[in-house]
């Protein structure tokens, strides 16, 4: 779980933090992300996606090499080559992350909370990684595990037990001065634990160090950069969820799984939806394997009649891919959704979310303009960014505005634009539009 995030030179944010520390009992487990176009919602989400793309770097070259190889054979057309490498190289992506017409660094900071454990990890890059430090428990109590700093030459500090012998950490100083600038430490790592077996690892290497890495790669991030496009990156479905909802093939030994996951599509669906009445999985049994379908009895003319789920409507199905997505935060999961009310009637998020909070056991993080919900969740759980005159920008929780009192109504107040993080729209004059426009038109005429 997260605990904050501090943003500096990062893409429309100059400094900011979002603080999601719950006293004592470490991160809050549902944050609620509000403000208006352009406020920087979806830079944030880009942050969480840029840090979990960083681990995986080295899977991300070879990707862009197979790419190389397919459009220098045809297979693939030469106008794909930027794009594909835009999303296949951490420093290009980096680059894109960088706010505009600025010489500082961009810094991000990630504190985090797992197995019990608060800890931080820094990361500060140019045109190249410069700086990364990663603080957390070392076995009895908490420490810099490491730090490296490019200072004229790249400079690195180790804990006395990150490594089991000094012969692993000579070989990881060895990879830090082939690739660290290009790739993290936390990549190279990664790309250990991927290439060493796994008795090596646990004797060579302090195993906290891994629980990062491990809570990284477990969660899933939707980043939407804007309302026509966007990508997903799903980490890997835990294991006590389907890796398909509305059909596929399960072992015989986890049909519990599916049994799990039918409950809580069933009571889902029949609360949201009046005509819904019973969702379940029709099952064929072939050897050792669970074949299944999602299927759905539905009021229909009157009478109950049963239809394939994926013969439902693609807003619908679009609520069972969300639902898929969000699953994961009653596993352990963080999982962090941008623009999730995108194609959702504003009420049905509502009820999704609602049904949702109480049973979290991982952490979910969304981007909204649904209000709403404001009427309902806690508002500790409730961020807003706020944007003044001069472009500066300012993340509050929402119990830290003092008009709140108990009988208040927070969607009206933040409608009014007590809190900020709303449009001020002026009304147009449509009139002076359309005369503009006919000048413009009667301008060109002429000129013919």
């Amino acid at each position: 779980m997260f605990t904050y995030i501090k943003l500096k030179n990062f893409m429309s944010f100059k400094d900011v933090m979002f603080d999601f520390r719950n006293g004592s009992k470490g991160a809050k487990k549902f944050i609620s992300v509000y403000g208006e176009n352009g406020s920087g919602k979806s830079n944030f989400v880009n942050s969480i996606d840029f840090l979990r793309r960083s681990i995986d770097s080295f899977e991300m070259l070879v990707d862009s090499e197979k790419i190389m190889e397919l459009i220098h054979e045809k297979m693939l057309p030469e106008k794909l080559h930027d794009m594909f490498l835009d999303n296949t190289n951490i420093l290009r992506l980096s680059d894109k992350c960088r706010m505009a017409e600025c010489d500082e660094e961009t810094v991000m900071e990630f504190g985090f909370r797992v197995g019990g454990h608060e800890g931080y990890y820094i990361l500060s890059f140019a045109e190249r990684f410069v700086y990364e430090k990663l603080y957390y428990f070392t076995g009895k109590q908490s420490g810099t595990l490491y730090e490296i700093k490019d200072d004229n030459g790249i400079r690195t500090a180790f804990s006395g037990k990150l490594f089991g012998n000094k012969k692993a950490e000579e070989e990881i100083c060895d990879e830090i001065d082939k690739y660290w600038g290009k790739h993290t430490l936390l990549s190279i790592l990664n790309k250990e634990r991927n290439e060493k077996n796994e008795q090596y690892i646990q004797n060579n290497y302090l195993s906290y160090v891994f629980d990062i890495l491990d809570m990284l790669q477990s969660m899933t991030v939707h980043y939407k950069k804007s309302s026509s496009s966007g990508r997903e990156i799903n980490a890997g479905v835990p294991d006590n969820i389907l890796s398909n909802l509305s059909d596929g093939y399960v072992s015989a030994s986890n049909e519990a799984v599916l049994d799990r996951t039918e409950r809580i599509l069933c009571d889902f669906f029949t609360q949201a939806y009046a005509d819904i009445k019973e969702v379940f999985y029709e099952k064929k049994y072939v050897k050792n394997m669970v074949a299944y379908k999602l299927c759905v009895k539905k009021m229909i003319g009157g009478k109950i009649r049963t239809i394939v789920f994926k013969n439902e409507s693609a807003g619908t199905q679009h609520i069972l891919e969300i639902i898929h997505s969000l699953l994961g935060v009653f596993c352990g999961v963080t999982v962090v959704y941008d623009e999730i009310d995108d194609g959702i009637h504003d009420l049905l998020l509502k009820s999704i979310l609602e049904s949702m909070t109480y049973g979290i056991t991982g952490q979910l993080i969304i981007t909204t303009h649904n209000t709403y919900m404001l009427e309902s969740i806690d508002i500790k759980s409730v961020y807003l960014i706020t944007v003044d005159y001069q472009g500066n920008k300012e993340v509050k929780c929402l119990d830290k505005y003092p008009r709140i009192q108990g009988t208040n109504n927070p969607r009206i107040m933040y409608l009014k634009g007590l809190f900020g993080g709303v449009p001020i729209v002026d009304s147009l004059d449509y009139d002076l539009i359309i005369n503009e426009l006919r000048t413009v038109a009667s301008d060109k005429e002429g000129g013919k």
